[in-house]
């Protein structure tokens, strides 16, 4: 925890940095200052996305060449009136005028153009316009125009610096929710009235468009029109219903109803704003700064730039619109400054003759644990002396090359005279003689400017993970000093684990006796099973009876196994006695009881394994389902292909395999269904207290649930009231093990219990 910290502390400018872009990426969104250069990102990204219009909308343009066919653009209405019934004549579907006709001209001219709309009633469609804060007037058709024909809207927002435009769902006109003319070609009735952002990557040039005189003339082929929808709009540039598209031109307005009603018959858009990308480049650009892993890094800034280009086009796509720009101007900040503070901290944290991490780098470490090794060189002085150029930077480079030819993976730390660094290995035989070997390697010349130079060198050792790591580096440096001063080699700093150490060292110094002479015997816990309340089998347990610390803890004794290499031989002395006392039970009729025997993940790794448990259990006469191997499932098993491998050559032989303290590692559905295990046996910390926590009885009814799927049987241990007994029983599961039922005991005791609980005529009933 003091490491963590101290590691925040160390990191307080990064996370001012963090805080200055997020101020900043924030009043841009929100002030939206940089809304030009979004919307010419987006056109970008739309220019990317290009694609055609999709034939089923039609142009009439009023252009200049109707100007010069009618001798002008305001035209007699009754023009109007024949190209409607020249349109649905040639089999259009729907006709809508992009204008609102509110004023009048001739008696004759606005009766005849009536009446056509009424000849095609609920056909045509009028434009109208929504009065927009005093910007705008109210525009609507004439009386006689818009009670035969309905009209639509054709607001438009301009974007500023006329990069595009956003159009309606619908608007307000005449106190009546009116949809806007491209809502209505798509077909839709939107109550919304929201502007939305055309999508326009459909390309205008695309969209199929004809003179209003050549359909009037009767050139344009009736196929062309047929079936589809029709928008008659102004186009000649004289009216100024021209706008700028970016990538595209300038472009009468009459085609961004066309563009609006492509992207709503795709869909409904979505604006998010520039929130979500913002949200979630965060994350990215804190791992980026706060990292000190270059290949985190890396991922980071690459994941940041996927939001900010693949992730928006993909979005386009879908009609969901988002900002980048403050998203953008966060990540830049936090990459320019980053390389700033990223130089700075280069230099604070190197040691500046060898370039090597420094104490500073060591002490602000959040994540460092293991033994830490000091190596003091001793003459070290006497060496820097003898030259006239500072050879430091040399020397501790090469003395650093030479550590990791040993076989140390890790950063190593350059202090003053003294190298350190971490150590996987605990204190052990092990380490002791990994750091013999290293006193060799170093002890050889070292060739510093055409001179071989001999080293000096002494270790100081801190095995305390606990503490902070200033007070592990000056431990450790007084030890080396120590041994410097002692002439030692090296020297351990464990105030509170040293004797720890050296007991757990003694202790396997004696296991091979204590196999021998009786000191480990196996003790044997009863599993039974919760429809009957029978016995069906036991567990093998070691114990260890010390003849003068007295009973030792398996806690104690088997880590230390595990952690000295000496598990495999406690492994084969339990396993060989607890066949023989299973035998033993057999020949006396229990001729239907199995036995567990705990096997180490260790032991998966041990090319003997297989053939030495069928060795055992032949030499016993034991079917092979009499043995179940259970495998604590703390160790990933599916990232082992050899481990995997060894299961199921075990299982091949027809042991049975169970998942052993189940809930406790890293066990998933994935886990259960690839692993050959006929059993799940749920830890005891999720059973003993099954009848007051909720949580544990979630767990426990899905496992049980789970296992039974697959096809394997749940043994619950921990076992220790009748209440959880009971639920156990209700949820279905099949064995139980624990102190309620029994506890361990030895061999004569348990085979006391069965003659007692199984009569000589019933031994034969029992079914595991």
């Amino acid at each position: 925890m003091i490491r963590r910290i101290r590691s925040i502390g160390a990191s307080r400018p990064r996370l001012r940095v963090i805080g200055w872009a997020l101020l900043l990426a924030m009043i841009c969104g929100l002030l939206e200052a940089a809304e030009p250069i979004e919307d010419m990102v987006k056109a970008t990204r739309d220019l990317v996305r290009a694609r055609p219009a999709s034939g089923q909308i039609v142009v009439v343009k009023v252009d200049e060449r109707t100007a010069q066919a009618l001798g002008t653009l305001a035209f007699s209405r009754r023009y109007d009136a024949e190209l409607l019934d020249r349109l649905f004549a040639m089999g259009a579907r729907r006709v809508f005028l992009d204008r609102v006709y509110a004023d009048r001209t001739s008696p004759a001219e606005d009766r005849a153009f009536a009446a056509a709309l009424r000849r095609h009633r609920g056909r045509v469609f009028l434009g109208a316009i929504a009065g927009t804060d005093g910007e705008l007037e109210e525009l609507i058709p004439l009386p006689d125009f818009r009670s035969v024909a309905e009209y639509r809207s054709i607001n438009g927002r301009p974007q500023p610096f006329s990069l595009g435009a956003s159009l309606p769902f619908a608007v307000t006109i005449d106190g009546k929710t009116v949809p806007s003319m491209a809502a209505a070609l798509a077909g839709q009735a939107p109550a919304s009235q929201a502007y939305f952002r055309p999508d326009w990557s459909v390309r205008i040039a695309s969209i199929p468009s004809f003179s209003f005189s050549d359909v009037l003339a009767g050139t344009v082929p009736a196929e062309q029109i047929a079936g589809r929808d029709v928008i008659i709009g102004w186009t000649a540039a004289t009216l100024r219903d021209i706008h700028r598209v970016p990538y595209q031109g300038l472009q009468a307005g009459v085609y961004f109803h066309v563009i609006g009603a492509e992207t709503l018959m795709r869909g409904t858009p979505m604006r998010l704003g520039w929130l979500p990308l913002l949200i979630a480049a965060f994350p990215l650009a804190a791992l980026y700064l706060l990292s000190r892993r270059w290949l985190t890094r890396g991922l980071a800034m690459a994941l940041a730039i996927g939001l900010m280009a693949p992730l928006p086009l993909y979005l386009d796509a879908q009609l969901v619109e988002v900002d980048v720009l403050p998203a953008l101007l966060f990540l830049a900040v936090i990459g320019y400054q980053g390389t700033g503070l990223r130089r700075l901290e280069t230099t604070r944290r190197s040691h500046p003759a060898s370039a090597l991490p420094n104490l500073v780098a060591l002490i602000e470490e959040p994540e460092q644990g293991g033994t830490l090794v000091a190596l003091k060189i001793r003459n070290f002085p006497q060496i820097a002396a003898s030259f006239t150029t500072s050879v430091e930077g040399t020397l501790f480079r090469e003395v650093e090359r030479r550590i990791r030819v040993a076989g140390n993976p890790g950063p190593v730390y350059h202090g003053e005279d003294a190298l350190f660094w971490f150590e996987r290995e605990p204190l052990s035989h092990e380490l002791i003689n990994h750091i013999g070997g290293l006193h060799k390697l170093l002890t050889q010349p070292l060739r510093i400017e055409d001179r071989d130079v001999d080293l000096l060198v002494s270790f100081g050792i801190d095995v305390d993970r606990d503490r902070p790591m200033p007070s592990r580096v000056a431990s450790a440096t007084l030890c080396a000093e120590e041994a410097a001063q002692a002439n030692d080699l090296w020297k351990v700093y464990d105030a509170q684990r040293l004797d720890k150490a050296a007991w757990e060292l003694s202790l396997m110094g004696r296991l091979s006796a204590a196999l021998d002479n009786g000191e480990v015997w196996v003790a044997y816990q009863p599993k039974v099973d919760l429809e009957t309340r029978q016995i069906i089998g036991a567990e093998a347990l070691a114990r260890w009876n010390h003849p003068t610390a007295g009973f030792i803890p398996p806690d104690q004794f088997i880590p230390a196994a595990e952690a000295h290499n000496r598990i495999g031989d406690l492994t084969y002395f339990i396993l060989r006695r607890a066949l023989e006392d299973l035998a033993e039970l057999r020949r006396r009729g229990h001729d239907r009881l199995g036995i567990a025997v705990n096997l180490s993940p260790r032991m998966l790794l041990d090319p003997a394994i297989v053939g030495e448990v069928v060795r055992l259990l032949s030499a016993n006469g034991l079917p092979r389902d009499a043995l179940t191997l259970e495998i604590t499932e703390t160790v990933d098993f599916l990232s082992s292909p050899t481990k995997v491998r060894t299961m199921e050559e075990l299982a091949a032989t027809g042991v049975r395999i169970s998942i052993d303290d189940y809930g406790t590692g890293s066990a998933t559905l994935e886990y259960l269904s690839r692993l050959p295990s006929q059993e799940v046996k749920i830890d005891r910390t999720f059973i003993s207290n099954l009848d007051t926590d909720a949580q544990n009885m979630i767990l426990v009814k899905s496992t049980l649930e789970m296992a039974h799927k697959l096809g394997r049987k749940v043994v619950a241990e921990g076992v220790e009231n009748e209440p959880v007994m009971q639920l156990l029983k209700q949820l279905g599961c099949d064995v139980a093990q624990g102190y309620l039922l029994g506890k361990p005991v030895p061999f004569a005791q348990l085979t006391e219990m069965l003659d007692r609980d199984f009569p000589l005529e019933q031994r034969r009933l029992v079914i595991w």
